[in-house]
């Protein structure tokens, strides 16, 4: 064989040599790149997986919530607000990992809604009670009397109560007390509220929405009342005996308004379940 044959053979195999390095570092890439084509179609049907699960569980709120307007916010007398980072983490942590779960989180969230309420069909939904059919009568008669009964009795201790710091004796509480919880203005509120909830419970078919916010109301007022009590404690209750005013008086508005927001939602419950 000549030099120039054997110039050529050894040509021939460093290209062949080289072409076969090429091919294999190609298939290494065809692998890597099919690898990760399937790792993000796996986390892209993922995402899909939890977004569908997630939207047959829960709604916007504004769908079916009923809204306080004084707070402007939503109330949510069938469970919630929930948020769809704990609810998928508590569903899926066992199947997906962190990153996964947090951007089907941000796709959810992606119109920038982050509170949802359950829908009436998925399992985070707080059913009203099914009974016989006579049975939610008689509930809805039961509550409706019970509030109206305990609207009368809030009416009676808000009357008692002072408003104002002239009202007590014929002194203010001292500085260390602070004013009571409720001023004219609020009084003039919750008076309207409770004359807006009778009218309600008037109605041959009571509005639903309506009562929760009235619900959500009194629980306002409730808590307004137990943070004053529970900060003033003692001192509160014997300055305002010493002026001749029944401790009771508090205790009472304060166990009222709580029973009325419970009962409140109850009735709410029970007129939704009766459709």
């Amino acid at each position: 064989m000549s030099t120039r044959d054997e110039d050529d053979v050894r040509e021939r195999k460093r290209w062949e040599d080289a072409e076969e390095e090429r091919n294999y570092w190609e298939s290494i890439e065809d692998e890597k790149r099919e690898e990760e084509e399937k790792a993000a179609q796996s986390r892209a049907d993922a995402i899909e997986a939890m977004e569908t699960w997630f939207f047959d569980q829960f709604e916007d709120p504004q769908v079916e919530m009923p809204r306080d307007s004084e707070e402007q916010s939503f109330i949510f007398p069938w469970g919630g607000p929930f948020e769809a980072g704990d609810v998928l983490h508590g569903e899926f942590s066992h199947r997906f990992d962190e990153a996964t779960i947090m951007a089907a989180v941000e796709h959810i969230e992606r119109d920038g809604t982050v509170e949802w309420a359950p829908t009436s069909h998925g399992d985070f939904y707080e059913h009203p009670d099914s009974e016989p059919d006579e049975e939610p009568e008689a509930t809805r008669l039961e509550l409706t009397g019970r509030i109206l009964n305990r609207l009368d009795q809030l009416e009676a201790a808000i009357a008692a109560m002072p408003g104002q710091p002239g009202n007590i004796g014929h002194n203010a509480p001292p500085e260390e007390i602070g004013l009571p919880p409720y001023g004219d203005e609020e009084v003039a509120e919750i008076k309207t509220a409770i004359a807006e909830t009778r009218t309600a419970l008037a109605e041959a078919e009571p509005d639903a929405a309506a009562l929760a916010g009235q619900s959500h109301r009194f629980e306002q007022w409730g808590k307004k009342l137990g943070l004053w009590l529970a900060k003033k404690g003692d001192l509160a209750f014997d300055e305002l005996i010493k002026n001749g005013i029944k401790a009771i008086t508090w205790a009472g508005a304060l166990a009222l308004f709580g029973d009325l927001a419970r009962d409140l939602v109850a009735l709410a419950k029970a007129l939704l379940g009766h459709f």
